[in-house]
């Protein structure tokens, strides 16, 4: 069922559909006479005759009352919108008749756009609305004497919303594992030299980031997304891996696309590319769009386990640690000094089980380590 908020006063004369009927955009709901005034009058008074007598359809879509005036948006852009945590009063809007669009969400999403100012004139008067649901608020942090402030750039809000959000609605389990990588050692020492000939920099992140996209690739059902709204599972056609990317801003996640096609050098260019201009601003906001499949890396912090939060509409993020020195036994049963790269990958459950979870990521262990497999699997 949704609620849809009349722009005009006036009282309704005739229901054109029954209670709990679907009605196609643009059918006519309701027609009431008014006096095109868009603010409810504070007092019952008479009803004055309006020729013709408007109705409302159901290609309009209130989402609330805010400072800034009514929103206009479709259910699909508030579903986006509330699941990412973003107050929509916030988000400029491009979209015809002043409708906000889920283009103009996800650039606000992004950081590429920066929020509406709070305005200085009266505020609009209230509409009838449903009551929103009572929220404690957290109390007020008192300053110490030597204490300083700063406000919350763009960028940082979103990023509190979108992980706020995300952990709240999404049940996500996380698979704490780790893979002997010698040979993905010793083969990156053999082509370092000869991609840097290339002006590449080639990093473990880039091998890891194309045994995931081949590892999704192979199991797509880590590479999908749920629309809920319609109850309908999104396989996607390619894989586009985003890389978390920390910047003086804030956080950042760049998309590689297309990734399962790519090789590893044009994978470790990309990165490199998309690295620079997210530390130097000139990231777009379309290298930010259309990630399938996410990896947040804190193996150059010589950090091991951790539990990353889901990206976006993704359903599984991989966490890669560092490449600790360890005992381990070999094949001959011998105690030897080992190389295992620490993995935790976080995946929603209402879509991904334990078994495809632990399945797709021995897949990617068995890529990562013995990368001439990885090549013919290619």
């Amino acid at each position: 069922m949704q609620e849809i908020l009349s722009p005009y006063t006036g009282k309704v004369t005739k229901l054109f559909v029954e209670a709990g009927t679907t009605v196609a955009v643009g059918e006519p709901l309701i027609e009431y006479n008014g006096n095109g005034n868009a603010a409810p009058a504070p007092t019952a008074a008479p009803a004055q005759a309006a020729s013709p007598a408007p109705t409302t359809t159901g290609d309009v879509q209130y989402t609330k009352t805010g400072a800034m005036g009514r929103i206009l948006a479709m259910p699909s852009v508030r579903h986006y919108a509330r699941k990412a945590g973003i107050d929509l009063t916030q988000v400029p809007s491009t979209g015809r008749h002043g409708h906000t669009t889920l283009a103009d969400v996800k650039a606000f999403e992004s950081g590429a756009v920066a929020p509406v100012a709070a305005p200085t004139s009266a505020p609009v008067a209230d509409v009838p609305k449903a009551e929103a649901p009572k929220v404690e608020k957290a109390p007020s942090v008192k300053a110490g004497a030597g204490d300083t402030r700063e406000p919350m750039n763009p960028t940082r809000k979103v990023v509190s919303k979108v992980m706020t959000a995300q952990h709240t609605h999404i049940p996500p389990v996380t698979n704490f594992d780790q893979v002997e990588v010698s040979k993905l050692v010793e083969h990156r020492k053999t082509f370092k030299e000869l991609a840097a000939k290339q002006d590449i920099k080639l990093t473990y992140l880039a091998y890891v980031a194309k045994a995931l996209a081949t590892t999704a690739h192979k199991f797509p059902d880590i590479n999908s997304s749920v629309d809920y709204e319609k109850q309908e599972i999104v396989h996607h056609e390619h894989v586009n891996v985003g890389i978390a990317v920390n910047a003086p801003t804030g956080l950042y996640v760049p998309v590689i696309h297309e990734a399962e096609n790519k090789s590893i050098l044009q994978i470790a260019k990309e990165i490199a590319e998309l690295a620079a201009a997210t530390r130097d601003g000139s990231l777009k906001p379309a290298q930010m769009q259309g990630a399938t499949i996410t990896i947040s890396n804190l193996g150059s912090a010589r950090g091991t386990w951790f539990t990353p939060i889901i990206n976006g509409s993704d359903v599984v993020i991989l966490g890669l640690g560092s490449i600790v020195k360890e005992p381990i036994v070999n094949a001959e049963g011998e105690i030897v000094v080992g190389q295992n790269m620490k993995l935790s990958m976080t995946y929603d459950h209402r879509l991904i089980d334990g078994m495809l979870g632990q399945t797709s990521l021995n897949y990617l262990k068995s890529l990562l380590a013995d990368p001439e497999f990885m090549l013919m699997e290619i």
